[in-house]
């Protein structure tokens, strides 16, 4: 029992440690650019606190498994460039006794990867989006800026040439409406004026121009007004926004996979989703067993050749988990098989890695 509070103490160190440094890195990395984009917006604290609970997902869904790695790798380096683990074998302490830490820190980080990407990430993504869309309705209710092309909403744009009144009036209007599926809209006004109230945006355009078009262009429709009222449910609109799959829960996507037969393009798109978000928490329960007995053949000095062995696996197993998508979404094998066919191959790899540690084939100290 001492020895597995030992061990774990510092195994979970590591891992804290990592976690910690990875995501905040990624976090302000990505940040800092999306700020930049945003710098117009005059984001409050509320606003900049709700961007990092809407970004962390994104980065731990890969740096849990990541983290876990590098933590069982660093504590097996530690432990053979000390001799402890050589100490620890004269005494009678299996190799596989040394594991039970390992395997306890690889069953919570499978929960918290199982968590983040079944529960969070799908969270996250659909209400990050709707930020950005609540960042529009702010900016919209600013007023329209002058000589500006300025998107309102995916598919809809105004440019103004003059503007006063905070935006509110303004002269020479052209506006471009693509929201339609069927058909896209040009209007011109001579002058307009804006009206926001909650859930609806509306434009009272005067004096100008109305033309549709069909998206093959085959039929034109013109005409001319006096009055013109272009009104924006809002709140209509945030409902009825297609979500992207990564937005949807298992039981949506299951759905939505069973409206197509089998073997359909949208069939696999669905399913390769939903069996690929049950398919790579797994990786932070094996990549762990991994590191165990790679982190004790590790001849280098330091962490730094530690690190790069970790990150080299790491990566093995996502271009892995990315062909085995690949060949889902084609057709080539069943779904289910296909994303859990590198986890198959790192659980043999694991497993053969540390019966060759247990029987001196390799490893350091041997």
């Amino acid at each position: 029992m001492l020895l597995f509070r030992y061990l774990s103490l510092e195994l979970w160190k590591n891992f804290i440690l990592v976690l910690l440094s990875l995501t905040g890195l990624l976090l302000l990395t990505r940040l800092v650019a999306l700020l930049v984009e945003l710098s117009s917006e005059n984001l409050s604290y509320y606003d900049f606190l709700r961007l990092v609970l809407y970004l962390a997902p994104l980065f731990l869904t890969f740096i849990l498994p990541l983290a876990a790695l590098l933590a069982t790798i660093f504590l097996f380096l530690r432990l053979s460039q000390d001799h402890e683990l050589l100490a620890l074998e004269s005494l009678g302490v299996s190799f596989l006794k040394l594991l039970k830490p390992v395997l306890f820190l690889s069953f919570v980080a499978f929960l918290m990867t199982s968590f983040v990407t079944l529960k969070y990430l799908p969270w996250s993504k659909k209400a990050f989006r709707s930020f950005l869309f609540e960042l529009t309705e702010r900016k919209i209710e600013k007023g329209i800026p002058p000589k500006k092309f300025m998107s309102l909403i995916p598919g809809l744009s105004i440019f103004v040439e003059k503007a006063w009144g905070k935006g509110r009036h303004f002269a020479l209007v052209f506006m471009v409406d693509e929201t339609s599926p069927e058909e896209r809209g040009l209007i011109f006004a001579r002058r307009g004026e804006l009206f926001t109230r909650p859930g609806y945006i509306e434009f009272r355009l005067f004096e100008g121009s109305l033309h549709l078009a069909s998206r093959d262009l085959q039929k034109i429709q013109e005409m001319n007004f006096e009055e013109y009222l272009y009104r924006l449910d809002v709140a209509k609109l945030e409902k009825s926004r297609r979500r992207s799959r990564g937005e949807m829960s298992l039981k949506e996507l299951r759905a939505l996979a069973a409206k197509y037969p089998p073997g359909h393009k949208k069939y696999l798109y669905y399913l390769t989703e939903y069996y690929q978000r049950l398919a790579f928490p797994w990786a932070a329960f094996i990549l762990p067993l991994i590191g165990a007995p790679l982190g004790a053949m590790v001849k280098a000095s330091g962490k730094g050749a530690a690190f790069f062995l970790a990150v080299f696996v790491y990566l093995v197993y996502y271009f892995l988990q990315s062909a085995s998508s690949s060949l889902s979404q084609a057709g080539t094998l069943p779904p289910a098989l296909a994303l859990f066919l590198p986890n198959i191959i790192l659980s043999v790899f694991s497993c053969l890695l540390i019966w060759s540690f247990l029987k001196g084939k390799i490893g350091r100290g041997k």
